[in-house]
């Protein structure tokens, strides 16, 4: 809800300065509890930036538009994670030691350093509102206000109300979105123990981990085009459901083949066909965006909600889940992906049929955006 009161430009890049000056104090930490203290606040730091951008991006792009953007924001995660293991690697070996300090050190301070720099150019060229953005003026403003409108969406906050609280507790799409959010990240399971599975078999740890780059590498070109379908053939639905049901086919083989115990051919097989499941998370986003696009302060709301409580459940689930003594069998939490993957796509289902049916979707205070419409389909009528 921030975000509404406070200028992206200022806020997002603030957040991003923020966790990356945490970060770099985490080099000079002596004992687990200064540790702990700083990861505690790394999270606080860093929970409002992806709702946040995902929040702001809805309030530039088109329904024909919103998911390409909201995926190649997402890929870039997929590519960070990539690129995060190589520099790892490359300071662990080659700044270890220097100015007698050790290499892990040395990697919260660069990383630390890089979010700093990045955070600082923010605030020259992250945008505003399209209603209120310095850079943009006159008819460009106009045009980037009225393209929203004419599909129902509305830009412009007018400040929390009753309205919004109803939108948010009332219907029952937040809900419905929170356990899809939550299924697709437990979905994601095993790409996340990946390098741990190949450790756990016998290799060696370094290889382990560099055998995750390109697997994030393919992930992040698969996401930007499983965005880019749900936004040229739109029916958000359609896309995570095919995503999911091609996961689903390979998660079951990962649980069927010799009890979890799957040969490592086929486990990296499985892991490249599974990559469709991160694709999930943008486009779903982009439904949530769209579905509580009635103003900016529901869509704030619905958005921070899925993102924080859908992101709570699964960091105890997959501690249960994914055991490290079950390694590298992880029978049970194979099982728990492949269960919750299809839990998803009866989710999904759900929300779509009443999007279809048009129940009980969230609703507008005022709906100038439809007065706006009349106005101009009265006048190119004359």
């Amino acid at each position: 809800m921030i975000i509404t009161k406070v200028r992206p430009s200022i806020m997002l890049p603030a957040v991003v300065v923020t966790w990356g000056a945490i970060v770099c104090f985490m080099a000079l930490v002596k004992n687990h509890s200064a540790l702990y203290g700083l990861r505690i606040l790394l999270g606080f730091a860093e929970a409002p930036f992806y709702p946040g951008m995902v929040f702001l991006l809805g309030n530039w792009y088109t329904r024909q538009e919103l998911g390409t953007r909201t995926a190649f924001f997402v890929a870039g995660s997929q590519f960070s994670g990539a690129f995060s293991g190589l520099i790892s690697g490359a300071i662990a070996q080659t700044l270890d030691g220097a100015h007698g300090m050790r290499g892990w050190k040395w990697l919260f301070i660069i990383e630390g350093l890089i979010g700093v720099v990045i955070g600082v150019a923010g605030f020259f060229l992250i945008p505003d509102y399209p209603h209120n953005t310095r850079f943009i003026l006159n008819e460009q403003r106009t045009i980037a206000v009225k393209r929203l409108e004419m599909q129902g969406k509305k830009v412009i906050a007018t400040g929390l109300n009753m309205t919004t609280l109803r939108n948010v507790a009332t219907t029952p799409y937040i809900y419905l979105f929170i356990l899809i959010f939550t299924c697709m990240q437990l979905g994601m399971g095993i790409l996340q123990q990946f390098a741990i599975i190949l450790r756990e078999s016998g290799y060696d740890a370094s290889f382990a981990n560099y055998m995750t780059v390109p697997v994030w590498c393919l992930a992040a070109v698969v996401i930007v085009t499983q965005g880019y379908l749900s936004d040229k053939y739109s029916k958000r639905h359609w896309h995570i459901q095919a995503g999911a049901l091609w996961t689903l086919i390979w998660y079951i083989l990962l649980v069927a083949v010799k009890g979890g115990n799957v040969p490592i051919p086929l486990l990296y097989v499985c892991v490249y066909m599974v990559v469709p499941v991160l694709g999930i998370s943008p486009i779903m986003m982009t439904w949530n965006n769209e579905i509580h696009q009635c103003d900016p302060e529901t869509r704030a709301l619905a958005i921070a909600m899925v993102n924080a409580i859908g992101n709570l459940a699964p960091n105890f689930i997959n501690v249960a889940a994914w055991t490290v003594t079950q390694a590298p069998a992880f029978r049970i939490g194979k099982i728990v992906t492949t269960a919750t993957t299809g839990a998803m796509m009866v989710l999904c289902l759900i929300v779509y049929l009443l999007e279809e049916k048009k129940i009980l979707l969230p609703k507008a205070q005022q709906r100038v955006e439809t007065e706006s419409v009349n106005k101009k389909e009265v006048e190119d009528a004359e």
